[in-house]
């Protein structure tokens, strides 16, 4: 979460329900919590010799042993780690999607970083390929998810990235510009190989950016609601503010479109903008978050009556199938709209799939959906979730 640019700090919700800080300090006291590993956890990364001594409530052995790094070397521009531990850098931003890809220039164009890595990384998640069995499809193995410990698919979000970082400047001065900030925000899907050792993005038939301008589905109860239609009749397009994710058990990627309302502001040009109940519930302003897009693109004009809806396409929970690069991405709206932070799906007891979601907004909720589907018949069946 970039704190220069959002608000979701500040509360939206007027109702008088109680914020859950109230009811967390009401049934657990800091005194209980630090009785319990949890406590003891927490409070081991204030301490960073500590570490190295940590051991489980048994006191038997050591569940951590690394040499720690001192706090006056864990600032700068590249991160430091322990001595036993060695990283790489994979996929920064500007990276080429694929090998061969347009290189990394900055301020980069509206081409190219529709074909680079996107910008603030967030959630991610790894989706192993089975070379032995069925190649990059990987349908069969896909059930079992297990294997694969060198050779995947990697989707990664693209949260947020300010104009002072992606164009060099306050604001947008053209379309071309803004163009280029809404690429570098979304999805990216790569192909990842540990090769000699390391792990480096390999050529895919499936690799690709999913950004805001990329066609999108809409499915569940609100699909085709009026709601979601404008008078200019343009297609569904985008995510955008792409924050956390999950895999789910049949091998795809939810990404959650969290502080979209941020997007979105109002020129004036064409008609004065009246904010609705919703739009204060989201926290919806003239302004946004000084993204300024609404002032070249008239999708992200709240004051353009030809685009009134617009800005319900966005704050949804976004599906994408990583081993085909061809599926258009499905928001599915049963499973609400909100600043979607995360999206954890298992299997319950009863073999129904079970969503649990929060909303980043101060002061708002957590959710748990049930699938009215047993996941498991419709697997055996052959069938798709």
């Amino acid at each position: 979460m970039n704190d220069d640019l959002l608000d979701d700090n500040v509360t939206t919700n007027p109702t008088n329900n109680r914020p859950f800080r109230d009811i967390l300090a009401a049934n657990v006291s800091r005194r209980s919590v630090l009785k319990g590993g949890l406590g003891f956890a927490a409070a081991s990364f204030f301490s960073a010799p500590s570490l190295a001594g940590a051991t489980s409530n048994s006191g038997m052995s050591p569940v951590i042993d690394f040499t720690p790094v001192p706090v006056s070397q864990g600032n700068g521009v590249m991160p430091t780690i322990s001595v036993d531990y060695q990283y790489d850098v994979l996929i920064p931003w500007g990276e080429p999607l694929e090998p061969g890809g347009p290189e990394y220039s900055w301020p980069p164009t509206a081409e190219d970083q529709a074909m680079q890595i996107g910008i603030g990384h967030d959630g991610m998640a790894y989706f192993p390929i089975y070379d032995d069995n069925c190649g990059t499809d990987n349908r069969f193995n896909r059930k079992s998810m297990k294997g694969g410990n060198d050779h995947g698919m990697l989707a990664i979000n693209h949260e947020f990235g300010g104009n002072t970082h992606v164009l060099g400047k306050e604001a947008p001065e053209t379309l071309a510009e803004v163009r280029t900030s809404q690429h570098a925000h979304g999805v990216s899907v790569v192909e990842i190989k540990k090769i000699d050792g390391q792990w480096q993005q390999v050529s895919s038939n499936n690799a690709r950016r999913i950004h805001v301008n990329t066609p999108v589905k809409f499915s569940g109860p609100v699909a085709g609601h009026a709601l979601l239609q404008t008078r200019a009749g343009n297609i569904p397009l985008g995510t955008v503010n792409n924050c956390s994710s999950g895999p789910t058990p049949w091998g795809t990627y939810l990404t959650c479109e969290e502080n979209f309302n941020g997007y979105f502001g109002a020129t004036g040009n064409e008609a004065v903008w009246e904010p609705t109940e919703s739009h204060e519930r989201y926290g919806f302003t003239d302004v946004g978050f000084g993204y300024g897009w609404h002032l070249f693109d008239a999708r992200f004009d709240l004051s353009n009556p030809d685009y009134k809806n617009e800005e319900n396409r966005f704050g949804w929970v976004v599906e994408i199938d990583p081993f085909d690069g061809t599926q258009t991405p499905v928001k599915r709206t049963a499973l609400g709209r909100f600043k979607h932070e995360g999206a954890t799906t298992v299997i319950g007891e009863n073999g129904r799939a079970v969503v649990y979601m929060g909303d980043d907004q101060r002061f708002d909720y957590i959710y748990k959906f049930v699938s009215a589907y047993n996941y498991e018949y419709m697997i055996n069946e052959g069938k798709s979730p």
